[in-house]
């Protein structure tokens, strides 16, 4: 029995390289010593796993990851994100609006100092950020309390013009100039009521300084669409001088100061300029003629090229001729009685065509 085994044994190292291959027997249950001769070894071959040569990298296992979002997932929390933050941007910006609305009404509701200071801090310092729509509120309120004497003459808001105040004579456009201050410009309308499209600057208001400037110029325009382009009637220039002092004397109550000027009628008027002509011969003859017609007035000729038109209360004209430089100065003195210069033509229109020209003051 020996050999037998023994001859099985060298079989099977034959057919198995037993270094490559473990070979796992089972044991053998002896039923009978006819089983135990006959008993069947049951050999089970195992995965064989080859050493990596020094050529070969061992593979390394793969790690464990989480399984992938699918697409929708992916897209459904990124839409999420970009609706939190359009909705954030959305309570920013009503907040903001609140805020200016606020604001805005807090306008509405203050008297001229309160205007003022916030005009300094938005325009002038700029310590104040708002919104276009309540710079232009605050533009309104405060032009509204210095033009505050117009009420009896139907101010209003103009429905046409942009940034324009009217009354029933004329109107004022105002606009921010410099990023600090005022600028007042005048139109009126022709006698057939027709408005010019031409604005005259005419008032210039600097909140910085609490001070004022009528521009000389637009009076001598008035004066010269009036008398000479016949454009305004006389009329019409005395209302607006009359109603334009009262705007000055009430910003003078808001704390404002004013350069003399050529509309104040508050003091009596002085004043000297140069023609850039000669007065021709056939216009002081006319001159002449009036004030020999009128008792109240008397002319006088001093030197061969100097003359003095008397004008009553002690008002004078002084003409002063210049042959060398072909011009002519004039003198205009109302001594102790209160007149503008629009006052002055209007009581003495018969000096226009010597004292008016389209270039007399800058």
């Amino acid at each position: 029995m020996a050999e037998e085994r023994h001859g099985l044994n060298s079989i099977y190292h034959s057919l198995v390289d037993t270094s490559d291959v473990e070979v796992e027997k089972e044991t053998i249950e002896a039923t009978g010593p006819e089983e135990k001769t006959t008993s069947e070894v049951k050999i089970q071959k195992k995965k064989v796993v080859q050493p990596a040569t020094k050529n070969e990298k061992q593979a390394t296992p793969e790690p464990k990851h989480q399984k992938p979002m699918s697409e929708t997932v992916v897209t459904y929390f990124d839409n999420r994100e970009k609706n939190y933050h359009d909705l954030q941007q959305l309570i920013d910006e009503a907040e903001k609006e609140l805020a200016d609305l606020k604001f805005r009404k807090v306008l509405m509701e203050s008297d001229f100092p309160t205007l003022l200071d916030y005009f300094k801090s938005i325009f002038i310092e700029r310590k104040l950020t708002i919104s276009a729509i309540a710079k232009s509120s605050l533009l309104e309120y405060f032009t509204f309390e210095l033009l505050k004497p117009l009420e009896s003459n139907d101010l209003r808001l103009s429905n046409d013009e942009f940034a324009t105040w009217r009354t029933k004579h004329f109107s004022l456009t105002y606009r921010l100039v410099n990023h600090k201050e005022i600028l007042f410009s005048l139109m009126m309308p022709t006698p057939e009521g027709k408005a010019r499209k031409n604005k005259l600057p005419l008032l210039l208001v600097q909140p910085e300084t609490m001070h004022a400037q009528i521009k000389n110029q637009a009076v001598f325009d008035l004066l010269t669409d009036c008398y000479i382009k016949r454009i305004y009637t006389s009329g019409q220039n005395s209302i607006f001088s009359h109603q334009m002092n009262e705007v000055m004397n009430h910003m003078q109550t808001l704390g404002f100061t004013f350069t003399d000027n050529l509309l104040d009628n508050t003091k009596p008027l002085q004043l000297t300029y140069t023609l850039p002509r000669q007065a021709d011969t056939k216009t002081i003859d006319d001159i002449f003629i009036t004030t020999m017609d009128n008792q109240r007035y008397d002319f006088k000729k001093r030197a061969e090229d100097l003359f003095v038109v008397e004008l009553g209360n002690e008002q004078t004209v002084t003409i002063k001729q210049d042959d060398k430089s072909s011009t002519t100065t004039l003198t205009l003195d109302t001594n102790h009685v209160n007149k503008s210069l629009i006052e002055f033509f209007g009581a003495y229109p018969f000096l226009v065509p010597l004292a008016l020209d389209n270039s007399l003051v800058n």
